[in-house]
C-alpha cells in the first residue's frame, strides 16, 4: 500500500513549487502562466504548493482503492471514477509547474500512504474516511486561494477547491445522505490543512 507518513508529508509541504487547477478547457494556459510566475513565488506559496502535491497523491490513492474495493456500482462508481480522474489532472499539472520551476516533483513512489485498518471493508467505511479527507482538500484549497500571493494561483486554487467539493458532494450522499453541505465551507492554513489529514497519515 502506498503511504504517505505525517513527516513526509510535512516535508513536502516545505520544499517548493506552485501549485496550479486544471479544467478541462483552460489547462494549458493556466500551465503556462503558473509556470512563467513560479520562480518568483514566496517561500510560503512553495509551501502551500508542496502541501497540495501530498494532498494530491493522498486522494489519488483513496479514490484507487475505493474503486478497487467493489463496493460502489451504477452511478456511485462513475462518480469515484470521475474524481479520480480529477485528482489525476489536479496532480499533473502541479508536478508540471514544479518541473516547469527547475524542481523535482513528488510521485506516489517518494511517499507511504496508509488508511486506518478496515477503511475500505464496506461503501459506509470509505465514504466516511472519503468525506473527513475531502473536507480537508476543501479547507487546504479554499485557504490556498487566499494565502497565495500571484493572482493566477489564487484563482488556480480556487478552481481546484471547486472540483473538491464536487467530490465531497458525493461522498457526503454516500456517507450520511445529504449531498448538499454547509454554506460557508472552512480555510485552512497549512498548519490547519496538514493537521486535518494528520489522523490518516502515520
Amino acid at each position: 500500500m502506498r503511504g504517505l507518513d505525517r513527516a513526509a508529508f510535512l516535508t513536502t509541504a516545505t520544499r517548493g513549487g506552485a501549485l496550479l487547477a486544471l479544467s478541462a478547457a483552460g489547462a494549458g494556459l493556466l500551465a503556462t502562466s503558473a509556470t512563467a510566475a513560479s520562480g518568483l513565488l514566496a517561500d510560503a506559496d512553495l509551501a502551500l504548493a508542496r502541501l497540495a502535491v501530498g494532498a494530491e497523491l493522498l486522494a489519488l490513492e483513496f479514490y484507487r482503492q475505493a474503486i478497487e474495493s467493489g463496493h460502489f456500482k451504477g452511478n456511485e462508481l462513475k462518480h469515484l471514477e470521475r474524481a479520480l480522474f480529477n485528482e489525476q489532472e489536479h496532480l499533473t499539472a502541479v508536478s508540471g509547474i514544479l518541473t516547469g520551476a527547475g524542481q523535482t516533483a513528488s510521485t506516489a513512489d517518494d511517499l507511504t500512504i496508509t488508511f486506518p485498518d478496515g477503511t475500505f471493508a464496506s461503501r459506509s467505511s470509505i465514504a466516511k474516511l472519503g468525506v473527513a479527507l475531502e473536507t480537508a482538500f476543501v479547507g487546504a484549497y479554499v485557504g490556498a486561494a487566499a494565502a497565495f500571493a500571484p493572482a493566477d494561483l489564487r484563482s488556480a486554487a480556487a478552481s481546484i477547491a471547486a472540483s473538491e467539493a464536487e467530490h465531497l458532494s458525493v461522498l457526503s450522499g454516500i456517507a450520511v445522505g445529504r449531498a448538499v453541505g454547509i454554506s460557508f465551507p472552512a480555510a485552512l492554513d497549512l498548519t490547519a490543512a496538514s493537521d486535518a489529514l494528520a489522523p490518516f497519515l502515520s
